[in-house]
């Protein structure tokens, strides 16, 4: 009962995360050298780091699944929680997703600054033609404009990262399937013999290489006229 309860649970968060990207399907709204705001004095990069309902409900998920690994550490003890693959994979999964969303909160504190230095100290106008500091100024740029270090860059990257681990955890639920279980176990043992094929194959590779790097040394550097030239 207890693993389909978590299987359930699981389930659900997966499609929390692709219900969170489904706004996505129909394309960008607007282009990176775009920006859009709800009001001519809204910094541009308020709107893009608020966070959605879905979003706040996978933080609460993902809050819920670090509590479950502690209590998982506290009753088998941290050597034995790390010996299992899967829990170093749910560890890496959700320390990714809590990095993702604290580089998030950082861009969205940052942006607010921004919004508040605009409030008091610009006039009531539009922000596009009126002269703000450059760190505030930075904000109202479009993404083209954003450095390779901005937080919320950086949010997108691990967050990517983190949403293909998850689905990756699917195959620690697929042994308790009778059609998908048997497959999957066939699957990894398969590859496992894949990959003993291959070093055989890369240790001939390596072997012709080498002899026709020899045979073919003498000409390296040599060089003749293409035809019908002098």
């Amino acid at each position: 009962m207890k693993f389909v309860a978590h299987a359930v649970s699981f389930t659900i968060f997966l499609g929390l995360l692709v219900l969170n990207a489904s706004d996505r399907f129909e394309g960008v709204k607007n282009l990176p050298n775009e920006t859009i705001t709800d009001h001519p004095r809204q910094v541009f990069r308020v709107k893009t780091t608020q966070f959605s309902w879905t979003e706040m409900l996978i933080m609460k998920w993902v809050l819920g699944m670090i509590w479950s690994e502690c209590k998982e550490i506290w009753t088998d003890g941290p050597r034995e929680y790390i010996m299992h693959l899967w829990n170093v994979l749910d560890f890496g999964m959700l320390s990714i997703f809590v990095a993702s969303y604290t580089a998030r909160f950082m861009a969205f504190v940052k942006a607010t600054k921004a919004q508040q230095y605009v409030d008091l100290h610009v006039p009531d106008e539009d922000i596009s033609t009126a002269s703000l500091p450059e760190e505030v100024a930075y904000f109202t740029f479009a993404r083209n404009k954003w450095r390779p270090s901005d937080p919320q860059i950086i949010s997108e990257g691990l967050y990517a990262i983190a949403v293909v681990l998850s689905f990756s955890r699917i195959a620690y639920i697929l042994p308790a399937n009778e059609s998908f279980g048997p497959l999957q176990i066939s699957l990894g043992r398969t590859v496992k013999d894949i990959f003993k094929f291959m070093v055989i194959f890369i240790m001939v590779f390596v072997a012709f290489m080498i002899g026709m790097f020899n045979l073919y040394s003498y000409y390296l550097g040599a060089k003749y006229n293409p035809a019908f030239t002098t």
